[in-house]
């Protein structure tokens, strides 16, 4: 079983930050439930280094306060499949959604509203055997 060693810091340490890890098989509410991170099940996750397994899912949010271009929160949620593969994702999941409902995502599952409802919606998508995209490298 292949896992992957992922650090769990903000990019600024200057800025608000936040994490948590979904195990594989722990259930996650609807996207429309979502409200913000707290509603997203598990601990928040101390800074340091930790192991995703096949099937888990790393959420992360991270203010940018202090740009001036770019105010509010950056979003970005981590993946290992069950080949054992690590994909990842950041703020803007609008094509993985259209992708998820071209591919029958139940529509109770494209309901709700936000970036952290969006990630949630894409590891419900990826459990049920969905091909979901990827972010593009920057």
């Amino acid at each position: 079983m292949q896992t992957h060693s992922v650090e769990i810091k903000p990019i600024d340490s200057r800025c608000k930050y936040w994490a948590k890890i979904v195990r594989a098989g722990k259930e996650l509410p609807a996207p429309c439930l979502i409200q913000g991170a707290n509603d997203v099940s598990g601990p928040y996750l101390q800074r340091g280094e930790e192991e995703l397994l096949p099937g888990d899912a790393l959420f992360e949010g991270e203010s940018n306060h202090h740009l001036r271009s770019d105010r509010g929160w950056s979003y970005w949620l981590a993946f290992v499949t069950e080949s054992g593969k690590l994909v990842r994702y950041k703020s803007g999941f609008s094509s993985q959604k259209s992708e998820m409902k071209a591919q029958g995502l139940s529509s109770g599952l494209l309901t709700g509203s936000g970036d952290i409802a969006a990630m949630v919606r894409i590891v419900h998508g990826l459990r049920a055997g969905l091909n979901v995209s990827p972010t593009k490298s920057e």
